[in-house]
């Protein structure tokens, strides 16, 4: 019998390193991000963080970070949308909700739906630098930590932590889950001047990816009509070979039922005296978290898991049953005494 060559005599191409990380990092159909889906993202870890900032590579940069203002726990996913009136001062679904329930006197549901701003930045996890660049979105008062230790207290210089040939690396240590999370002043240092990379051609290449991905152009922006419909809880859903279905359009709100959100308030009170969690304003769960929620804990970039929420409502009505906000609203920098 003849043996067959067709293995031998094929030519295998191998993809590079760059697009087999591309696809790793890509994200399902059903979610959406504010940061393109192909983009690397940095996790903080828990306790010990030791980060290399990368400098900015967009036209006329004022920081090394990029500011953004973001929507988080929107819809029934519990979705992240940059916010369009604070980042592109466009019509924005979700600005006109706050701004009517701010004028109802709902200081609550008016601060649930007000933006935060998150810095977006290259950095390079020196605990894993085989990752090359990643995307940091961070909070707001971390990176205003880091900008004070880039201000010498005694001479008054600025240290610039990203430059490649001169800059530090940052060490600062995450504690705390939720709400809690604390970024201790005291702990955090920079490290003595260093190069970007040891390795020249490291260097250069990182810097290459840097400049072909500027921060601006890794946003992923949303359309007026898709959020508003993902925060009516009707966007459209992709999974496998089923088509996305949008059931109704943004600018055609549901009919509200107060009598509705006055049982459905009821009920959670009820069902929370019974659990002594009545400070939450949630219902009790019962099964266990999700892996995507443990998850959410442990990243501090995401809303948390998913509430199931009934159809026909009005949008305030459904912003009455919302959960607390996402855990790094809050986050903040303990000062040192």
């Amino acid at each position: 019998m003849a043996k067959d060559n067709t293995a031998r005599s094929f030519r295998y191409e191998r993809r590079s390193k760059e697009s087999v990380k591309e696809r790793a990092n890509m994200r399902g159909g059903n979610f959406d991000s504010f940061v393109k889906g192909s983009i690397k993202r940095y996790k903080m870890r828990d306790g010990k963080n030791l980060i290399r900032i990368l400098p900015p590579t967009w036209p006329k940069p004022a920081h090394y970070g990029y500011d953004m203002w973001v929507n988080y726990d929107i819809g029934v996913d519990n979705q992240s949308y940059l916010s369009l009136s604070k980042m592109k001062n466009e019509a924005d679904p979700l600005d006109e909700a706050r701004r009517e329930a701010a004028r109802e006197g709902d200081e609550k549901l008016a601060k649930a739906l007000q933006p935060r701003q998150r810095i977006g930045m290259w950095v390079v996890d020196r605990l894993d630098e085989d990752e090359g660049p990643q995307f940091f979105d961070a909070p707001f008062t971390l990176d205003k930590a880091f900008a004070n230790l880039s201000i010498d207290q005694d001479t008054g210089e600025v240290i610039y932590v990203d430059d490649p040939a001169e800059g530090c690396d940052i060490r600062f240590y995450k504690e705390g889950k939720g709400l809690g999370t604390k970024y201790d002043a005291s702990k955090m240092r920079l490290l003595k001047p260093s190069l970007l990379h040891e390795d020249d051609a490291v260097a250069a290449e990182w810097m290459v990816y840097a400049k072909a991905n500027p921060v601006p152009d890794c946003l992923n922006y949303y359309d007026y009509e898709h959020i508003a419909a993902s925060f009516n809880g009707q966007a459209g859903t992709r999974d496998d070979d089923d088509e996305a279905v949008t059931t109704r359009t943004a600018r055609q709100p549901a009919a509200k039922e107060p009598s509705r959100a006055k049982q459905v308030t009821h009920r959670v009170s009820d069902e929370n005296a019974e659990t002594g969690d009545g400070d939450r304003g949630e219902v009790p769960q019962k099964s266990k978290p999700s892996r995507a929620r443990a998850q959410v804990d442990e990243d501090d970039n995401e809303g948390p898991e998913p509430e199931v929420k009934p159809r026909g409502e009005s949008i305030r009505d459904r912003l009455a049953r919302r959960r607390p906000p996402p855990p790094d609203e809050d986050d903040e920098v303990e000062e040192e005494d």
